[in-house]
């Protein structure tokens, strides 16, 4: 295929807004997007290869192969092995450490799209912390590497036709599934290949659609047209899309239409061309690759030194540091490895699989350091355990399961069923509801109540405020279906339990923030409001236990070398009590004059801190804002003392 200076362009086009958007800075909120163009040019490029090898007969999947380790190995080689001893330098956190590891395994294994699938979501914190966060896409790209030559193979002796034809099919399968998926696994549906199929098989089509007469017939004028209005899709997208937007989803085929179009219509003597062949875009998207390899590990490492944070200055160092090191690598390693005189064939493949073994083994050993540090410091170590049981506690902790305690995410048949059983056996039970709050909730009345009939319906990020979502999607928030379920058992329901985060009930959702920030009266509203209708119209008793004050920093980031007793004062936050407090006499004003009972967890949980964030040398918060599995025995303890006090409970 020709060299098209237009397509390193895009390239420039891609990679800018996703290092705008990693670095932290605002107005490309949907920066993201640039690795939907890069699927897309993907797909138009290995398309466009493989169909001119195949037909002129010199296909080879050895040779094809050979190209993407050449392409894609090297660097990234280069980017883990200066990584590696950089993140040991800048922190030596072993769940930090064995995270890291796991990715590596994963990224050695072209499998780091599923890993980061199962442990993070693209956005947050933990994904802003994770240096090889950005190898999911090209997980994606390598298992799309494997598939497709062999279906174009397949395909190809069938003729022109039956091959657009099987592609535009694969295409519309693939959109449908990301379309439909985003809203069961929006995580699965944004990582995994079958919903990023159809991107790079547009990429495909429109390389077929290049490739022949038609596009060669539309005028000069349209053409700059259609290639304007695709720069304008992309863009426009940049600025529109969030972390809120479905995606990928029939949304995403914005963008995608717009990188189509600029790969289509986009020429030398048109406005788009000519933009994209600028000499600066051209020079950026020659070495995007690098830039895409380095920008993660490079913001990642610097947050994790500045203990999560990224300033304005520290960014643009970043951004310039990613830069330098882009330069330098596309220099001395990737157009070295480029050069078939000088490393052949059986060095590339041997290299190759040297590399992706010494990064496996490496990984390894991280995912183990506990065990192995053991050996050199164990108080330390021991100490670190203290804190990571703590964190399991919220990562892989079972809810309480009985023949009539039990949990469910949604308020299904199943549910409902085994309701109808264990009324028949006990009568009514204590119902819990609420968002993971409420689930620690549960676990905390389980543990600790006599009573045989308790139940919740609880999932996380469900609170009966702010939810937009639609409730004829499965999963949902449980409330609407409450109401419904009240209506028919409600006689067999002796006491509704409520309770949730404070911090999303302030405007910013940041309790910690000490510059009066204000409460959200209209989620507060909406609180008081649904609460109220079960006691009225649904003719429920209600309590709502309060609000639990978050600490500052998750305990399984505390360092591990010091005293846990002390560092709990120093993670304990002053402001966030002070505003759970406020809250507290707020909701009990507020419901009181509907007679459903407030009680604050200083209450009922009898809490002091900073004394009670450790108890008996084990650690009562599994994260920043819930309770470890001790926290739930010992507060969950006071609380059904305090609730029999009250005569809310028998």
């Amino acid at each position: 295929m020709k060299y098209r200076h237009e397509i390193d362009g895009l390239r420039a086009l891609a990679i800018i807004p996703v290092i705008w958007l990693h670095a932290g800075f605002t107005g490309l909120s949907g920066g993201f997007l640039g690795v939907d163009v890069f699927f897309v040019i993907s797909g138009f490029l290995i398309t466009s290869i493989l169909l001119k090898e195949i037909a002129s007969g010199t296909f080879s999947i050895a040779s094809f192969y050979e190209r993407r380790a050449r392409r894609i190995l090297p660097a990234l080689f280069i980017v883990a092995a200066v990584t590696t001893p950089l993140l040991i330098a800048v922190t030596q956190s072993p769940d930090t450490l064995k995270n890291y590891g796991a990715s590596l395994v994963s990224v050695a294994t072209f499998v780091s799209n599923f890993y980061f699938w199962q442990t993070s979501g693209y956005f947050g914190t933990t994904s802003e912390l994770s240096p090889m966060l950005h190898t999911w896409s090209l997980a994606v790209e390598e298992q799309f590497y494997i598939v497709f030559p062999l279906l174009a193979l397949w395909l190809a002796p069938f003729g022109k036709r039956a091959f657009a034809g099987s592609i535009a099919g694969i295409l519309l399968l693939s959109l449908i599934v990301a379309h439909f998926w985003q809203q069961v696994d929006a995580s699965g549906n944004f990582y995994l290949l079958p919903s990023r199929a159809w991107e790079l098989m547009a990429g495909a089509l429109a390389s077929m659609m290049f490739a022949g007469d038609t596009i060669n017939k539309v005028s000069n004028r349209a053409a700059s047209a259609l290639a304007v209005l695709g720069v304008a899709l992309i863009i426009a997208s940049y600025i529109s899309f969030t972390p809120q937007t479905a995606h990928p989803s029939f949304f995403t085929a914005v963008p995608v239409t717009g990188t189509v179009l600029v790969l289509l219509f986009a020429r030398n003597n048109n406005t788009t061309g000519k933009m994209l062949s600028m000499s600066l875009m051209i020079q950026t998207g020659i070495i995007s690759y690098s830039l895409y390899l380095w920008h993660q590990p490079v913001f990642a490492l610097m947050r994790i030194y500045n203990d999560g944070h990224l300033g304005v200055a520290m960014a643009l160092a970043g951004i310039v540091l990613t830069v330098v090191l882009s330069l330098l690598s596309y220099r001395f390693v990737e157009t070295p490895f480029r050069n078939r005189q000088r490393f052949i064939r059986p060095q590339v493949f041997n290299a190759s699989a040297a590399g992706l073994i010494l990064a496996g083994v490496t990984g390894l050993l991280f995912i183990n350091n506990v065990q192995l540090r053991k050996y050199i410091e164990p108080e330390n170590m021991a100490r670190f355990e203290t804190l990571a049981a703590a964190h399991a506690s919220h990562t892989s902790q079972p809810m309480v399961d009985e023949p009539c305690k039990f949990w469910s995410p949604i308020l299904n048949n199943a549910f409902t069923n085994k309701f109808e059983q264990c009324r028949k056996q006990h009568g009514e039970a204590i119902f819990i509801i609420g968002g993971s709050h409420g689930m620690d909730l549960y676990n905390a009345i389980a543990m600790n109540s006599p009573h045989e009939f308790v139940v919740s319906v609880s999932r996380g990020f469900c609170r009966a405020h702010g939810y937009n979502g639609n409730p004829n999607d499965l999963p949902h928030c449980q409330y609407e279906d409450f109401r419904r379920f009240a209506d028919s058992y409600g006689d067999a329901i002796k006491l509704v339990l409520y309770t949730q985060t404070p911090d999303r009930l302030f405007v910013n959702n940041d309790i910690h923030d000490k510059n009066g920030n204000e409460i959200n009266a209209q989620y507060v509203s909406d609180l008081v409001d649904y609460l109220t209708s079960l006691k009225t119209e649904h003719k429920l008793q209600v309590a709502v236990i309060g609000m639990l004050p978050p600490i500052t920093k998750n305990p399984v980031q505390w360092d591990y070398r010091q005293s846990l007793v002390q560092q709990a004062a120093k993670y304990q936050s002053p402001v966030a009590e002070q505003r759970a407090r406020q809250l507290d006499t707020l909701l009990k004003d507020k419901l009181a004059r509907h007679d459903i009972s407030y009680i604050s967890k200083f209450e009922g949980m009898q809490l002091t801190y900073p004394d009670d964030l450790i108890i008996d040398n084990t650690l009562t918060y599994s994260d920043r804002r819930h309770l470890s599995e001790y926290g739930e025995k010992v507060f969950g303890a006071r609380l059904w003392a305090h609730l029999k006090a009250q005569a809310l409970v028998d």
